[in-house]
C-alpha cells in the first residue's frame, strides 16, 4: 500500500490554503466544488472514482464529522497546524474501518521541529476581496512542549451571472483557534493533547423563479462551529514495540437558515452532531515479524431540528419540527495487520478487521499485501481487499427539503452496508539518480450501493396520495435505496525527473474506467473524468526566485444519457524570493487561463472560481537558513 504525502511547504508552493486545494493537484484524485452544486458546493474529494461517504477523512487518525450531504468540505480545513498530509487509495477498510472503500486522507500536526522558542506567520491577500492570517507560537522543552495557532480566512461572495445576484460561492470568514501540548513523563511515555475550535460564518443568496412572476431572493445565512479534542498516550515497549491509546471527542454544530427576502417567510435547521471514540493500538517487533493489534469504539448522535415562520391571513406563524430525532450509531471494531520479512527484499502483510454495528451486525474485511524490491533501484507492490460502509446516518433518517431545486430528500431506515472488493498494484522505478518512474493500476468492485431511487416515492402530481405537509407543486419527493453495483478501474504513469540542482519537473496521466452495473448497465458513473494529464516544473533562478507551475488537464466527464461535462485545463503559478532567512515572498497565479462554469450549462463542472491572484509573506522563527 503506498501512502502519498504532501507536506504542508508542499502545498503552499501549490498557492493552498486549505486541505482541498492542497490536495487538488494529485494525481488520480479530483477535488471539484463545482461537481456538488446540489450539495452547496463543498470541497470534496474523488479517489478512484469513489466519493462523498466512500473516502474516509481523517485528522491525526480521528475521523472528520460535520459533512454536508454526505461530502466532508476540505475547504473546511485550513492548514494553519497541518505538517503534511498523507493519502492513502484503494479499499483500506480492513485498517482504517467503515467508509474507507475509495481511499482515506489523512490530515496530520506534529510536534516543534525546533527546541525552545519558534514561531510561523503568514499573511496572504486574494482576487475576490480574500484575506488570509495565521499566525503560530510554540515551546519545545527537553521533556515537554506546547504550541498555539490561530488563523483568520475571509472572502467575498461569488456570482457566476452578471445581474443575477445569486451566488455560486457564499461570503465566507473562517476563524481557527488551536492548542497542542506533549510530555514525556518518563519510562518512555509519551503524552500529547490537541484542542481546537473552528467557527466558519457563510452568506449566500439564492434566486428561485416562478412563471409570470418576480424573482424570488433567499438569504442563506449559515454559521458551522467544530471543536475537536484529543489524547493520545504512548509507551515504548522497547525492541521497537510500543502501545498506543487514544481517546477523542468532537463537536459539530451547524444552523443555516433559508429566508424570503422582504418577508417574514424564512426556515432555519439546526444541526449538532458529536462522535466519541477510543482505540488502542498494540505494535509487537519480533525479529522479521511485526504484529500490529488493535481496538477500536466509537458512538456518534445527531439531530436535526427544523424551525419555521409561515404566513397566513391570520398573522405569522412558527413551528418547529424534529427532522431527525436524537439518533446514536455506534460501533466496535477489533483489527490486525502482520507485515512478514520473508526475506531481505519481500515482504508479506496479511491483516484482518472485524467490525460490529447494533442496527445492522458484523462484517469482516480481509487484506492481503506484498513488497517486493528485487533490485534498491526497484520497488513493486500488490494489495487487494475488501471495503465496507455502513450507512450515513443522513441516509437513514434525514430529511433534505431541496424545494427551491424541485425535490426533497428523505431518508431509509432500511439500509443495508456497501461492500467492496479491490486490487491495487504499481511499481516504482529508479534507473538514475533524479529520474523516478512509477505505473499503477486498480481495479474496484461495489456492491449494495447506496443511492438515489430514481422512482419518487411521493409525486406531487400523484392525486392518489394524502396531503403531505411536504408535497408542493412541481416537488417530489425521493428517498435512498441499495440499488446499484459498480466497478472501477484505472492505471495512472507518472514521472520525477530532477534535471539539475535547480531543476525539477513532473509529469503524469491517470485513466479512470467506471461502470454503473444497475439500474442502467453499461453506463459510466456520474460526474467522473476519465481522463487526467499534468506537468509541474519547479526552477530555482537568478536572485534567489523560486517559481512553480503546475498545468492540468481534465477530460470530459458522463453526467446522464445526451449529456456530458466540458472537459478544461488550468495553470498555476508561483514566484516567491527569500526576505531574509526564514522568511519568504511570493506572488501567484491560480487558474491563470481562467477556466469556469457556465451556470446556463446543465452538468458544467468547470471551476466555480475563475482566474485568483495571491500575494502574501511567510515567516519563521528562529531565523534560520533553511
Amino acid at each position: 500500500m503506498r501512502t502519498r504525502v504532501i507536506t504542508r511547504e508542499e502545498a503552499e508552493r501549490r498557492g493552498a490554503t486549505n486541505v482541498g486545494e492542497a490536495l487538488d493537484g494529485e494525481l488520480g484524485v479530483q477535488v471539484n466544488p463545482s461537481a456538488y452544486g446540489s450539495l452547496g458546493n463543498p470541497s470534496a474529494i474523488q479517489i478512484q472514482g469513489f466519493d462523498l461517504d466512500r473516502v474516509l477523512v481523517l485528522e491525526d487518525g480521528e475521523r472528520v464529522i460535520g459533512d454536508a450531504g454526505g461530502a466532508i468540505d476540505l475547504s473546511s480545513l485550513p492548514l494553519s497546524d497541518v505538517s503534511r498530509i498523507e493519502l492513502v487509495t484503494g479499499p483500506t477498510s480492513s485498517l482504517y474501518g467503515a467508509s474507507a472503500i475509495g481511499g482515506v486522507v489523512n490530515v496530520l500536526s506534529a510536534p516543534p521541529a525546533h527546541p525552545g522558542f519558534s514561531g510561523r506567520g503568514r499573511l496572504e491577500g486574494r482576487s475576490r476581496a480574500g484575506l488570509l492570517v495565521q499566525g503560530a507560537g510554540a515551546y519545545r522543552g527537553e521533556v515537554a512542549w506546547a504550541s498555539a495557532d490561530a488563523s483568520f480566512q475571509r472572502e467575498d461572495s461569488l456570482s457566476l451571472t452578471e445581474g443575477n445576484p445569486a451566488t455560486a460561492l457564499p461570503e465566507r470568514a473562517q476563524h481557527l483557534v488551536g492548542l497542542r501540548a506533549g510530555a514525556d513523563l518518563g519510562r518512555g511515555i509519551d503524552v500529547r493533547l490537541r484542542a481546537r475550535w473552528i467557527h466558519d460564518e457563510q452568506d449566500g443568496i439564492e434566486q428561485l423563479k416562478r412563471p409570470g412572476l418576480r424573482p424570488y431572493l433567499f438569504d442563506l445565512p449559515e454559521v458551522t462551529d467544530r471543536v475537536t479534542l484529543h489524547l493520545t498516550e504512548t509507551l515504548d515497549l522497547g525492541g521497537g514495540s510500543n502501545l498506543r491509546l487514544a481517546a477523542g471527542r468532537q463537536w459539530a454544530f451547524r444552523t443555516s437558515g433559508r429566508d424570503l427576502r422582504g418577508s417574514p417567510l424564512a426556515e432555519e435547521r439546526e444541526r449538532s452532531g458529536t462522535l466519541q471514540s477510543y482505540e488502542a493500538i498494540a505494535t509487537i517487533a519480533q525479529g522479521q515479524l511485526t504484529w500490529v493489534a488493535g481496538a477500536r469504539a466509537e458512538v456518534e448522535s445527531l439531530t436535526q431540528e427544523l424551525k419555521t415562520t409561515a404566513v397566513s391571513t391570520s398573522g405569522t406563524s412558527q413551528n418547529a419540527l424534529d427532522e431527525v430525532p436524537d439518533t446514536e450509531l455506534g460501533s466496535a471494531a477489533l483489527y490486525g495487520q502482520l507485515a512478514w520479512k520473508l526475506t531481505d527484499s519481500l515482504t508479506l502483510m496479511p491483516g484482518v478487521r472485524g467490525e460490529y454495528w447494533p442496527r445492522y451486525g458484523g462484517v469482516i474485511a480481509p487484506r492481503l499485501a506484498l513488497a517486493y524490491r528485487p533490485a534498491p533501484s526497484l520497488t513493486l507492490r500488490i494489495s487487494g481487499g475488501q471495503g465496507f460502509r455502513a450507512p450515513s446516518a443522513k441516509e437513514l433518517g434525514f430529511s433534505f427539503d431541496h424545494s427551491g431545486l424541485g425535490y426533497i430528500l428523505k431518508g431509509n431506515p432500511d439500509l443495508d452496508p456497501e461492500t467492496s472488493w479491490g486490487v491495487n498494484g504499481d511499481v516504482t522505478w529508479t534507473p538514475r539518480e533524479g529520474l523516478t518512474l512509477r505505473g499503477g493500476a486498480f481495479s474496484n468492485w461495489v456492491d449494495d450501493l447506496i443511492d438515489i431511487n430514481p422512482t419518487p416515492i411521493r409525486s406531487s402530481d400523484d392525486v392518489d396520495t394524502e396531503p403531505d405537509v411536504n408535497t408542493q407543486p412541481g416537488v417530489d419527493t425521493y428517498t435512498y435505496m441499495n440499488i446499484a453495483r459498480a466497478r472501477t478501474a484505472g492505471i495512472e504513469l507518472s514521472a520525477t525527473f530532477q534535471a539539475t540542482a535547480w531543476l525539477r519537473a513532473e509529469a503524469g496521466y491517470a485513466y479512470l474506467w467506471t461502470r454503473n452495473d444497475t439500474p442502467e448497465p453499461g453506463k459510466p458513473l456520474s460526474g467522473k473524468p476519465p481522463h487526467t494529464a499534468q506537468a509541474a516544473l519547479r526552477a530555482n533562478l537568478p536572485f534567489q526566485l523560486e517559481l512553480v507551475t503546475r498545468l492540468r488537464t481534465i477530460s470530459g466527464a458522463f453526467i446522464q444519457e445526451g449529456l456530458r461535462a466540458p472537459g478544461f485545463t488550468t495553470l498555476d503559478a508561483r514566484l516567491a524570493r527569500p526576505l531574509w532567512p526564514s522568511s519568504q515572498a511570493y506572488v501567484g497565479v491560480r487558474n491563470l487561463l481562467g477556466a469556469q462554469k457556465d451556470p446556463d450549462r446543465f452538468g458544467d463542472h468547470r471551476p466555480l472560481e475563475g482566474r485568483t491572484v495571491y500575494l502574501g509573506v511567510v515567516a519563521e522563527l528562529p531565523w534560520e537558513d533553511s
